[in-house]
């Protein structure tokens, strides 16, 4: 996991009561980290996560000398001590230096959430309780750089039902030239990123289980599903094609809205 490592500005106005606040001058106080769930009105995946993995008896175990607190994405508190991250869920997990350690975008389950928990237990110097090793029920969501992707269908279809977005799903292969080719080619350029400026970008592994849930598995790759936030389908464009040729896939689907 790459480590995100952002320092948090906080002015004076800390000192004074309030949610996100209070519980950052407790953690500098108690010298605990801090645990932030960001969530937001309409998203059902927030309320899932809350209620199944993190009341699960291991993470709740693994999360012994934390604190934690919730806030919402659009609250000032939110805007001011934290990254912008256009993901809901998203946990943050936050020193006792006010220092970003890890940030977990999307929706996970247990088994997968507890990796990440043994993960800043690790950076924070903290004992590991439990070693866990990565579910394949879920996708695995980590810090990229590039801001477009997202890495599970759920808090896709979260995002885009919160922006009136609709979504494109991109299933490619490691073990694929062609699936690189696309993904470090088409996909990257800017006239195609233009035009698929209000679609949620999806990338998944070709076999990952919870795409196959959604009815995602293609018999090849790269293969692009363009969908509504529901997951019904626009078009489904199979094979490498180029940045000409993938702009006439993204015009019939965009017809298709």
């Amino acid at each position: 996991m790459k480590k995100v490592l952002l320092l948090l500005t906080l002015p004076a106005v800390l000192l004074t009561a309030g949610g996100l606040k209070a519980s950052l001058l407790q953690s500098k106080q108690e010298q605990k980290p801090l645990m932030v769930l960001v969530t937001a009105e309409s998203c059902r995946y927030c309320a899932k996560m809350k209620k199944e993995t993190l009341n699960n008896e291991m993470v709740k175990k693994n999360l012994d000398g934390f604190l934690f607190t919730t806030v919402q994405k659009s609250s000032v508190d939110a805007k001011r001590f934290l990254p912008k991250t256009r993901y809901t869920p998203t946990v943050f997990f936050v020193s006792p230096e006010f220092k970003i350690v890890n940030s977990v975008k999307g929706y996970l389950g247990a088994t997968d959430f507890n990796m990440w928990i043994n993960d800043t237990r690790s950076k924070l110097g903290m004992s590991i309780i439990q070693p866990v090793k990565k579910s394949n029920t879920v996708s695995y969501v980590k810090p990229e750089k590039d801001n477009l992707w997202m890495y599970d269908i759920a808090s896709a279809m979260d995002f885009a039902s919160q922006t009136g977005k609709q979504i494109m799903i991109y299933v490619g292969s490691t073990k694929s030239k062609y699936s690189k080719k696309m993904e470090n080619e088409t996909l990257k350029s800017k006239k195609v990123k233009g035009k698929l400026d209000n679609f949620v970008w999806v990338k998944l592994n070709h076999g990952d289980k919870e795409a196959k849930a959604y009815g995602i598995n293609p018999t090849h790759v790269p293969t692009v599903y363009f969908m509504r936030s529901d997951m019904s389908k626009l078009a489904v464009a199979k094979g490498y094609f180029g940045v000409k040729d993938f702009l006439i896939w993204v015009k019939y689907a965009k017809s298709k809205i």
